[in-house]
């Protein structure tokens, strides 16, 4: 074998993958296990998938899709990096390593990278909304309790969010009112449990409604 080709990597370096695969250039090209070579390359927890092909006369190439971090799992001690579908890519990781929104309120029921941290439902339904600019907008996101679950924004602001059903909506909502909030000091929580009726506290303050569309709450 003449020449070892790495396609798909952004995180991992292409010498890591090659080193995993155990491959090297000289070795019988007819020898190669290429299921052995994609058993051990998947092995990596940040490797979501993994193909490995031959291109006589002498070349091989490894195509590799990676996770990609989206959520930081609280855990008893420390942090667990996640990606969207649940799987662990790095344990007893700081907070202060990733930019990412921590999900708290769950025990995992398994932790090792390459696992998923929980089968609970409403995890899944969380992960599907953190993407994109929601990444931006929410630190943290407490599934204590199935249907009442809490989110928190990056300046601190509750957002009461109920049950995981039109979770993507109660999201694209809060954003929106958000915005339309502008400056507004105060805001004590956002309160989207339902999305006919949403509202907003705001400590020791009388505002309009705003759009006609969302209630404020006074003191």
């Amino acid at each position: 074998m003449k020449e070892i080709e790495v396609k798909g990597n952004k995180q991992l370096p292409r010498t890591e993958i090659i080193q995993k695969s155990g491959l090297s250039l000289g070795i019988n090209y007819f020898d190669i296990d290429t299921g052995l070579i994609k058993k051990r390359i998947s092995s990596i927890p940040v490797i979501a998938t993994v193909e490995v092909k031959k291109n006589l006369p002498n070349r091989m190439e490894i195509v590799v899709e990676e996770r990609e971090p989206l959520a930081l799992y609280c855990t008893q001690d420390s942090f667990a990096v996640i990606d969207g579908q649940g799987y662990c890519i790095e344990k007893n990781v700081s907070i202060h390593d990733y930019d990412l929104p921590i999900i708290t309120g769950l025990t995992p029921d398994l932790l090792q990278p390459g696992k998923k941290v929980s089968s609970k439902e409403c995890l899944q339904s969380v992960l599907a909304v953190l993407g994109g600019d929601v990444q931006q907008l929410i630190s943290e996101i407490d599934l204590a309790q199935d249907n009442n679950l809490i989110a928190y924004t990056r300046q601190g602001i509750p957002l009461l969010l109920g049950t995981p059903d039109q979770l993507s909506e109660k999201i694209e909502m809060a954003v929106t009112y958000l915005d339309l909030l502008g400056t507004v000091e105060g805001i004590e929580y956002m309160d989207i449990r339902s999305l006919n009726a949403p509202a907003v506290k705001c400590e020791g303050k009388s505002l309009e409604k705003i759009e006609n569309s969302i209630s404020i709450e006074e003191n």
